[in-house]
């Protein structure tokens, strides 16, 4: 529980391209095997992941609830890691994210990972090319009715592709789906 450092990738090695899967129904386009693959908070999607980011202490309440453990590491801010060990929780969970407003834990999992690849695959991040803040995860930790995300959310994304300009960000959207203008180094998949 008292881990003090994760690295995704030893040795400060890099990998061609990490896959952050997010919790919005277009993640059921995820075809990739024996990659490297992030899940956010709870995944309910089923596929396998190396880790888990997640943000906030609801899905660390609903686990102890309901008698659920991470079986990967879990990527957290400081205040997950404290809530998590003053619960009790098993798991390894690593303090590598600062707690930014407004950051999803798709963001923080981007966010983290980029300056570690040359390619950054994003599934299942539909608030990008919808208003739609639905999350799988909603089904089992009901939340509040949010506010427009995206008037937070797309500026968000918007500098973190600027300040990783030498990683291309891949957005694995259906092929109605219209993107903002997010920057040179993003392309819809």
């Amino acid at each position: 529980m008292e881990d003090s450092h994760y690295t995704a990738f030893p040795n400060g090695q890099k990998r061609p391209r990490v896959h952050v899967i997010g919790n919005g129904d277009s993640n059921h386009l995820f075809d990739v095997q024996a990659e490297y693959r992030v899940g956010c908070n709870i995944p309910q999607h089923g596929i396998p992941v190396n880790c888990i980011s997640m943000v906030d202490v609801n899905p660390i309440m609903w686990g102890k609830d309901n008698k659920w453990h991470p079986h990967v590491p879990v990527l957290c801010t400081p205040d997950v890691k404290n809530y998590a060990v003053k619960m009790n929780r098993e798991g390894h969970w690593f303090d590598v994210y600062k707690k930014i407003h407004r950051y999803s834990a798709g963001h923080q999992a981007v966010n983290h990972h980029a300056g570690m690849t040359d390619e950054v695959h994003m599934w299942g991040f539909d608030s990008i090319w919808t208003n739609e803040y639905y999350s799988q995860m909603d089904v089992i930790v009901p939340r509040p009715k949010r506010p427009n995300l995206n008037q937070q959310w797309i500026p968000h994304w918007q500098e973190m592709f600027a300040k990783y300009k030498d990683t291309e960000f891949i957005i694995h959207a259906p092929q109605d789906a219209q993107l903002p203008e997010l920057g040179d180094n993003v392309r819809k998949a």
